[in-house]
């Protein structure tokens, strides 16, 4: 997976939502082969790519849409943080499990707040 990093980042800030969910997925994607691969190549723009996931989590969930389903931009950010969450993203995290009636986001977050080293709510 040989992705520019000035063509991931404009992905990662593009206005679209589901640009967006592409580019949180593409980072997890990279993510997954690190342990193959021997490096993820996107590695460089986790802080960015967190601080993207962090902001998607603090708005509600999108509704469904042509390109997208009800709350995809959630499972996107919470996959992502399932790798980059850090003990301050725990509160973050735990709102999201509080306030989701999806069961796949249910599960997901559950993961994310494990990596953010608070136990599952």
């Amino acid at each position: 997976m040989d992705i520019p990093l000035q063509a991931f980042e404009a992905l990662l800030h593009s206005p679209n939502v589901p640009t967006v969910c592409r580019a949180l997925n593409m980072y997890q994607v990279a993510a997954a082969y690190t342990r193959l691969s021997g490096g993820n190549p996107l590695e460089p723009l986790a802080a960015d790519v967190r601080q993207v996931a962090r902001g998607i989590l603090a708005r509600p969930p999108v509704e469904a849409g042509a390109e997208i389903r009800a709350g995809f931009d959630h499972l996107s950010a919470l996959n992502v943080m399932t790798t980059l969450a850090e003990p301050e993203d725990a509160e973050l995290i735990g709102t999201v499990l509080e306030n989701t009636q999806d069961e796949e986001i249910r599960a997901v977050a559950k993961l994310a707040a494990a990596a953010a080293h608070t136990p599952p709510g």
